[in-house]
């Protein structure tokens, strides 16, 4: 899958990404369960690309990394006219990370950590597949639709070392 998406890179580096995509679609198959329920491991599905895996959220994170790439130069600013639904989630789930890391060390239950990373993954690509973000109709929204992103992009960082997964360049 990797080589066919990037047929220009190096066996080293395949191999590389294979290794960290497989590591954390284990981990993040066995986290995303709650202690109390059985785990059923499918190979197939917890490297899937979309759904509830820890590629997927691997993905958007290395998608908001490619975003921020491309942009360049931008500034940062929390100032916009107003937001449209898909941006009122994503900042409201942003929000809510303090929270759901708080609760996760106090109940001790790491798949919350993993329900919020897929919901903000999911946020997200709703988000990118409306709006153009670094196209966007003005400067200004522009330049917050790239400050939405970077945070994004830190958070899901975050959620990705709290569960033990690795972030890559490219998927």
């Amino acid at each position: 899958e990797i080589k066919q998406r990037n047929p220009k890179v190096t066996k080293r580096i395949v191999e590389d990404l294979a290794s960290k995509i497989g590591v954390s679609a284990l981990k993040y198959q066995m986290l995303k369960v709650s202690p109390e329920k059985d785990v059923v491991f499918d190979w197939q599905q917890s490297l899937e690309l979309q759904g509830d895996t820890g590629p997927y959220i691997q993905y958007a994170h290395t998608r908001c990394s490619s975003i921020l790439k491309k942009a360049k130069k931008w500034k940062t600013t929390f100032k916009v006219e107003s937001l449209n639904d898909e941006e009122k989630k994503l900042v409201k789930l942003l929000s809510n990370f303090p929270k759901v890391v708080q609760q996760t060390i106090k109940d001790l239950r790491p798949y919350y950590v993993c329900n919020y990373a897929y919901d903000l993954s999911t946020a997200f690509n709703n988000f990118y597949e409306k709006h153009r973000v670094i196209n966007a109709e003005s400067e200004e929204l522009k330049n917050f639709r790239l400050t939405l992103v970077k945070a994004i992009q830190a958070v899901l960082g975050k959620c990705l070392e709290l569960m033990g997964m690795y972030t890559v360049e490219k998927m």
